[in-house]
């Protein structure tokens, strides 16, 4: 009669060691797929940044260019204003003298 306690005990025990290492074999996988989701998490978000970093580096080149460009029109521009003021000087020059000969 003790030997069938005893009996039914250490097959409980055994079922109750086997459940909980299935359930640690279980928090085990858990762990690992949580593990492998966040290295995955973590790789996607650096590509993200270096994607970001990139887009940020070609934008700035670009501004740089068309910083560039902007000031060598203005140059230009600046050019052509000063041309035409000195083409408009010697023309108020030849008028005038054209003027005073007509006068003379």
């Amino acid at each position: 009669h003790m030997e069938t306690k005893l009996t039914d005990a250490e097959s409980q025990s055994a079922a109750l060691k086997a459940e909980m290492e299935r359930h640690i074999d279980g928090l085990k996988t858990e762990l690992e797929a949580s593990q492998a989701k966040s290295i995955d998490l973590e790789s996607s978000l650096v590509a993200e940044r270096d994607a970001s970093a990139a887009k940020y580096s070609e934008l700035e080149a670009e501004k740089t260019s068309l910083k560039a460009e902007l000031q060598d029109r203005i140059k230009s521009l600046q050019l052509d204003v000063d041309t035409s003021r000195d083409n408009l000087t010697q023309m108020e020059t030849i008028l005038a003298n054209a003027e005073s000969q007509s006068a003379a």
